[in-house]
């Protein structure tokens, strides 16, 4: 019997446009003065630890797509012999605009978004911590 392995990939597998329809989890506004293309790609380094396990064990495994201004996190579940990505959340950078600094956005969104996979509080608190050290880390 094959048991899925979660893994990051530059693939995607779900529309990126939808975040306004998604269950918000949190935004931050990123000082002017972040590095956004280092902090989305911070922000992937940081999804794609979670697939390694070790550092904080998930009860389903994540797949991790790099995606349009940020990451997707997949929570995969198994029925049927076929691997099914029900739920997700983007972690979504939007640059500054003429009223706005950059914003950072974590979105739950799916078949499944309105309700909590397993994992997800332990996530956003890694998240919380990630995206403090990724807006030093990203400053110009």
């Amino acid at each position: 019997m094959a048991v899925p392995v979660a893994k990051a990939s530059a693939g995607n597998y779900g529309p990126t446009d939808d975040a306004e329809d998604g269950v918000s989890l949190g935004t931050m506004v990123l000082p002017l003065n972040t590095d956004l293309q280092r902090f989305e790609s911070l922000l992937f380094q940081w999804a794609n630890s979670l697939c390694q396990g070790a550092n904080l064990p998930l009860p389903v495994p994540l797949r991790v797509d790099k995606i349009p201004g940020g990451a997707r996190l997949g929570f995969i579940t198994v029925g049927d012999g076929k691997t099914e990505v029900l739920v997700y959340i983007d972690c979504l950078v939007f640059p500054a605009t003429d009223n706005s600094a950059p914003i950072f956005r974590a979105i739950r969104n799916g078949p499944l978004k309105d309700k909590e996979p397993p994992g997800e509080p332990r996530i956003m608190r890694s998240l919380l911590g990630a995206l403090k050290k990724s807006v030093e880390i990203a400053s110009v």
